[in-house]
């Protein structure tokens, strides 16, 4: 059963089974999975009405609540294959997601109407209320069901078409989490990811709860509550915001059972923090592509002495280390990680030279195999676990999110008065990793930031911009990375201090977070020109509280992102 089932199969299983257990939850609002079921047919019956059918991609546009998973399990019961755009995207590149991908409609909310210009769009809450009755249409398991885009290295990025036998057999069969209709899951990674459908289709598929952490946001303060508030039993947390939490939310901990750090090299420091803390909680490293659904290869941390492995491979997949002829290096030296199996997807959307290069045949499996080769460098070490070692390219991990920088550098050089660009990344030991652009321009580059912020999701968009008169080279032509100047975060001539003892110790906060002195702080300095990104940002939220003990609503930071809006928000 667990290779032959769809999404689809394995929801309808749960209707069956136990349709008055509660499948989802935000807020005050929760569904059952009866419930559940007959919303997500009356949205289905809407689309099939007007055309869309078996093989038909649909985009979903909506904030993080119950409709937006009514509006996925409603492409899926017409057949149809879901991408999942997030609302904070910029317009520009929420219209590039739609033609990329071939969308025959879009279901939106109606904060996000507006944004699908000479599209088809619909608005769940304008559905029919009348329209009733099951509808499934019968498909395979190598149908499409979703498409998510990631970060790509031509200045756009692709869509990865992923079918519902890698998503089923990445959460269906499986042991390394607990899985059953007693677990309890937080969504709260971002919509467009592919943890989004472990935090999903981990609860559904089997009977268990989804709590929906509302808003598009990441709310540090909000997921403590939520935890606590519904008895989450599993979390999943990219290890830059996992890091997070332990430093400033340890509390969170004490109720659940199951926690996944992932997308980013582990931390030995937080989890060796965590586990002393709360030692019965179990405690995963999770490695994988959204190549190959997600999680590929899975390692249990019961202690921590050094570097923390990645694992082995989950059921249904596997893993190779393979030197540039493709033939198997020896356990303890590096070599490029290639993983297969079960959870690989169909190929990038339109990118058959992409998909070409990246997807290729299997020569150390049957006939037909296929493997995905991730450019990342790993080796086994002697107790047979994989080692992360880092990229054979320029890709990069940053706050959970596939970062290409020539994406970004091509974002940059689009602009008008931006003749060349670079982006790099920087290390902090307070600010943690980040985006540093260098731009040969004679623009502003605050105006600059906001611009490419236009065109840029905001985990692409730079920190800082520092501006050039030429990019350093060297000799055969080639960016010289060691040449580059430091990064200052904040050069103008004057720098305002604050009136008050409140707006000195936010400024203070705000320079300890960003690795900064205070002098480079002014009140009326925006936190993210400053350097700011959406994790530093929740740390500015919980050093306030700590130091203070006054609650910075993280909402209120993004609206007035000064220290003046901050003492604003406080008082």
């Amino acid at each position: 059963m667990a290779g032959t089932g769809t999404l689809l199969s394995g929801f309808d299983l749960q209707v069956a089974v136990n349709p008055k257990a509660v499948a989802l939850v935000c807020g005050s609002e929760r569904l059952t999975y009866g419930e559940l079921d007959v919303r997500a047919d009356r949205l289905a019956r809407y689309l099939w009405a007007r055309g869309v059918g078996r093989g038909d991609l649909v985009g979903v546009c909506r904030d993080r609540e119950l409709g937006l998973i009514v509006a996925l399990l409603a492409v899926l019961k017409v057949g149809g294959c879901y991408a999942l755009m997030d609302p904070g995207f910029p317009a520009a590149r929420l219209a590039w997601m739609v033609r990329e991908a071939g969308a025959r409609m879009v279901v939106a909310s109606p904060a996000t109407v507006g944004r699908f210009e000479g599209c088809r769009v619909v608005v769940l809450e304008d559905v029919d209320e009348g329209l009733s009755g099951h509808l499934s249409v019968d498909v395979h398991p190598e149908d499409a069901a979703c498409v998510m885009f990631t970060s790509g290295s031509t200045g756009m990025p692709k869509g990865l078409l992923t079918s519902h036998r890698a998503m089923y057999r990445t959460y269906v069969g499986q042991r390394y989490l607990d899985f059953g209709p007693e677990q309890v899951y937080l969504q709260a990674s971002p919509v467009p990811w592919d943890a989004f459908a472990l935090e999903v289709f981990g609860a559904l598929l089997h009977g268990g709860t989804c709590v929906l952490l509302p808003g598009h946001r990441v709310d540090p303060a909000m997921i403590a509550d939520l935890v606590t508030a519904h008895g989450v039993t599993t979390l999943q947390l990219s290890a830059s915001l996992f890091n997070v939490m332990v430093d400033e939310y340890p509390e969170i901990f004490s109720g659940v059972r199951e926690v996944v750090t992932a997308g980013e090299a582990a931390s030995p420091v937080h989890c060796a923090a965590l586990l002393r803390r709360y030692p019965s909680v179990r405690l995963l490293n999770g490695y994988g592509p959204a190549e190959s659904m997600g999680l590929t290869t899975t390692y249990d941390i019961a202690e921590v002495a050094g570097t923390i492995p990645i694992g082995r491979p989950v059921e249904g997949k596997d893993a190779y280390i393979l030197d540039e002829d493709l033939d198997p290096v020896p356990d303890g030296r590096p070599g490029e990680l290639y993983v297969s199996g079960d959870g690989l997807a169909h190929g990038y959307v339109a990118r058959s030279s992409a998909t070409a290069d990246r997807f290729m045949a299997n020569p150390h499996s049957g006939v037909g195999e296929r493997m995905y080769r991730t450019g990342d460098l790993a080796r086994r070490n002697d107790d047979g676990e994989l080692e992360f070692l880092g990229r054979a390219d320029a890709q990069v991990k940053i706050r959970g999110f596939r970062v290409d920088p020539t994406e970004v550098e091509a974002a940059l050089v689009s602009l008008p008065g931006v003749s060349r660009a670079a982006v790099v990344v920087n290390e902090d030991r307070r600010a943690g990793r980040r985006l540093v652009g260098y731009v040969v321009t004679s623009e502003d580059t605050t105006d600059l930031r906001h611009r490419v912020g236009e065109v840029l999701p905001e985990h692409l968009v730079p920190s800082v911009l520092v501006p050039l008169d030429e990019l350093p080279l060297t000799p055969n032509g080639k960016l010289d990375r060691a040449a580059l100047p430091p990064v200052q975060v904040n050069t103008r001539a004057e720098v305002r201090a604050g009136g008050n003892r409140l707006a000195e110790a936010l400024r203070g906060i705000v320079a300890e977070v960003l690795g900064v002195d205070i002098g480079q702080v002014g009140v009326d300095d925006d936190f993210f020109d400053l350097g700011g990104d959406s994790l530093l940002a929740i740390k500015v939220v919980a050093r306030t509280r700590q130091s203070l003990g006054g609650e910075l609503p993280l909402r209120a930071l993004y609206l007035e992102p000064t220290v003046e809006g901050f003492v604003k928000a406080l008082r």
